[in-house]
């Protein structure tokens, strides 16, 4: 079966993030919504994510306000330009995992900042041994999302990503970044979560949902005990249609689902994705990690392809692409992006959010960053 190809993309890492880095000063250009890929093989596209974020750091107005919310942060880089903003009059909210209190990027930070949310200014870590929320078992805050009330002349900017602010998430791991502008209640629902986190009050079931416009946000951890409480398997089983596209998908229009994982373990997504190559769609993935019985599901089947990325450069993104029917609509493209592995920590107990995104252009931009992936893995099945 051939995919359908669309020529004219961004590509990944150098030209996307051309496309999408931000200005160092409000007055030159405001901020885009769309898509930015590291590519951990080229020296010159290592950074494109950091430089990105720190763009928008430094194109914070006065008077604004900028909230991370980031498991591991060790780049100092990135809370040097943060301290920076905060001695210009940026209010900076940062909520990180215990697992980052000693780095000096965050020892750095909470020497200028304090952690008195009584100012507008300040660092908390979350409880040693567990999220910020979530409670079961020894759940981690794994989130790696930013928000700039207003930035570079753009107002409500919402940055999900899967990479943490480390030199191995540049140099030695693929990851992404969308940035959301001016979407306020998808903003908000950020703001809500972030301010949820820094108060650290424990819920196993915090699961709640925003959805405006093009898009909608997702937060974790979700109680439950089977696959009708798995968000992603119900993305699948509940809205994807595999047949009846006439300009997107396969040449056969068929819709192609395509998933970039660093760890997968979840059998009922890996079931549901087998289940929906038998009604004709295509299925692409690209892992690094999985428990075995998710290779074991996935292989052997003329309609899913399986590849693996492993060695000195690893797949640390976690999304999913739907081209083609999805919700009853026809001929539409989707992004699935955030923290979230396909795994059962990600979804039960770590603090994790999902942001999931309409968008023809993104989910190019993604599609493009897809197979440079593929191409960097090998083929298992």
């Amino acid at each position: 079966m051939l995919l359908r190809r669309t020529a004219g993309l961004l590509v990944a890492g150098g030209l996307a993030a051309a496309a999408f880095l931000a200005p160092t000063t409000p007055a030159v250009a405001a901020v885009s919504s769309g898509a930015i890929f590291n590519n951990p093989t080229v020296a010159s596209q290592q950074y494109a994510i950091v430089e990105h974020l720190q763009g928008l750091i430094q194109g914070a107005a006065v008077g604004s306000t900028i909230r991370v919310a980031i498991y591991h942060f060790s780049l100092t880089r990135v809370s040097d330009d943060l301290i920076a903003a905060h001695d210009r009059g940026v209010n900076v909210r940062v909520v990180v995992d215990s697992q980052s209190r000693d780095y000096p990027a965050v020892t750095n930070l909470i020497g200028a900042l304090g952690t008195s949310r009584a100012n507008p200014s300040w660092v908390t870590v979350c409880t040693t041994g567990r999220a910020c929320i979530g409670n079961l078992n020894t759940p981690i805050m794994h989130n790696k999302f930013f928000l700039f009330s207003d930035t570079s002349g753009s107002t409500n900017v919402l940055v999900q990503s899967s990479a943490n602010l480390t030199s191995g998430n540049a140099e030695r791991y693929w990851n992404n970044a969308v940035t959301l502008v001016g979407n306020t209640a998808v903003y908000n629902s950020y703001v809500n979560y972030h301010s949820d986190l820094a108060a650290k009050v424990k819920n196993n079931d915090y699961y709640r949902t925003t959805s405006s416009g093009n898009a909608k946000s997702y937060f974790f951890p979700r109680a439950g005990s089977s696959a009708s409480t798995d968000t992603i398997y119900n993305m699948l089983n509940e809205n994807v249609t595999c047949q009846g596209n006439t300009s997107v998908g396969t040449e056969t229009g068929r819709t192609i689902i395509r998933v970039g994982m660093w760890h997968f373990s979840r059998n009922s997504i890996a079931n549901e994705l087998r289940d929906l190559a038998n009604q004709k769609c295509w299925v692409e993935v690209v892992y690094t990690d999985a428990d075995v019985d998710v290779p074991n599901i996935l292989s052997g089947h003329s309609r899913i392809r399986l590849y693996r990325i492993s060695g000195d450069y690893i797949v640390h993104s976690k999304y999913m692409l739907i081209e083609g029917t999805y919700a009853g609509k026809r001929d539409t493209k989707w992004v699935v992006t955030g923290s979230h592995n396909y795994s059962n920590a990600a979804l039960r107990e770590n603090d994790e959010a999902l942001l999931r995104i309409q968008s023809a252009t993104i989910h190019d931009q993604y599609r493009s960053n897809f197979w440079d992936l593929r191409a960097a893995g090998k083929l298992v099945s």
